[in-house]
């Protein structure tokens, strides 16, 4: 019985040393130099955008929201972005509240990268220079920036006035977290 018990035990742990042997592992080792990517890993993506004021167009989507802003993005993306207001916006004095939808799409118009939907305030004063900012959520992600659905975007920028009531052009920057 003791000749037994002693087999198995010299067995079990040749079967051991092998199965952890590096040449049977069923899965490779990290060294400290091998790098783990996921979503979390990523870094922000930062743009730059340059938009022009196209609400005086009347272009409303499936949803009912006017297409207000339409332009460019650059920097970690590169396509057209377009936001999509709400209406009726809420006015406070010379702030107004919004809410809106975001599109970020290539060049050609032919593929939604993302979208999601922000809110935001805009401080307009007549003449000079009017600051935005929104926050929101990528709620649709396609491609290579599926891994960015459900993040926090974050927008803000300033635009300047063609005549008093009417916005014309302005520039400012797109994240997301």
């Amino acid at each position: 019985m003791k000749a037994l018990l002693i087999m198995f035990l010299i067995i079990g742990t040749s079967l051991l040393f092998f199965a952890c042997s590096d040449e049977s592992a069923l899965a490779p080792e990290l060294g400290q130099s091998s790098q783990v990517t996921n979503s979390l890993a990523k870094k922000p993506i930062s743009d730059s955008t340059e938009y022009d004021f196209v609400g005086h167009l009347g272009i409303f989507d499936a949803e009912g929201r006017l297409l207000a802003w339409e332009g460019t993005i650059s920097g970690d993306i590169n396509g057209v972005i377009k936001w999509w207001s709400v209406l009726p916006m809420s006015y406070t004095g010379q702030a107004s509240h919004y809410e809106e939808r975001f599109e970020i799409w290539n060049a050609d118009e032919t593929e939604l990268f993302l979208a999601g939907d922000e809110a935001g305030t805009t401080t307009a004063r007549q003449g000079k220079n009017s600051n935005w900012r929104t926050n929101g959520t990528v709620t649709e992600a396609y491609g290579e920036f599926e891994d960015w659905l459900g993040r926090n975007s974050h927008a803000e920028g300033h635009f300047t006035w063609a005549a008093p009531g009417l916005p014309d052009h302005g520039t400012g920057t797109f994240r997301i977290n």
